[in-house]
């Protein structure tokens, strides 16, 4: 009798926990938001559904959608950087500027995204601002750059990033 007594307090709180409207709320930030920062493979991927509204069209070029300007971001928020790029090769380098003129410093330790991006797809990469790149601006900039064609490299517009 014991074990249909705990058998069915277990399912009544797993019948409690899946009816909890709050967890589920924006589901899809959460999902994006819990994921951890990985490699090119992992991190750098097509987006779809919802996500689909950016226009990642590009031709011999880098195209950066996102951030699209005015973000606000504190230091240790992840940001998932969208772009759209044709150039054919080994990837590509995500560099954090704290303005226009500055150089910046790569957010990655190796090459990141698609090798055959298409000119079509928007392909997301994420990262979490680290003290090891990024610091607190008003002008930050995210520029990606293909390795094999570094002019053809494309900067996100401004966003703020906060202590």
């Amino acid at each position: 009798m014991k074990f249909s007594h705990a058998l069915l307090l277990a399912c009544s709180f797993a019948f409690f926990a899946c009816d909890d409207d709050s967890s589920s709320a924006s589901s899809d930030e959460n999902q994006e938001s819990s994921t951890s920062t990985a490699k090119s493979s992992e991190s750098s991927t097509k987006l779809s559904g919802s996500k689909a509204r950016y226009d990642c069209n590009v031709e011999n070029g880098v195209k950066v959608v996102y951030p699209a300007g005015g973000e606000t971001f504190k230091m240790g928020d992840e940001i998932i950087i969208i772009y759209g790029s044709d150039i054919q090769g080994s990837g590509y380098r995500f560099v954090f500027k704290t303005s226009e003129d500055d150089m910046g410093l790569d957010m990655f330790e190796g090459s990141e995204g698609p090798e055959n991006p298409d000119g079509k797809t928007c392909y997301k990469q994420k990262v979490k601002l680290s003290d090891d790149f990024a610091e607190a601006t008003d002008e930050a900039i995210i520029r990606v750059i293909p390795y094999e064609k570094q002019a053809k490299g494309a900067n996100s517009a401004t966003f703020k990033v906060k202590d």
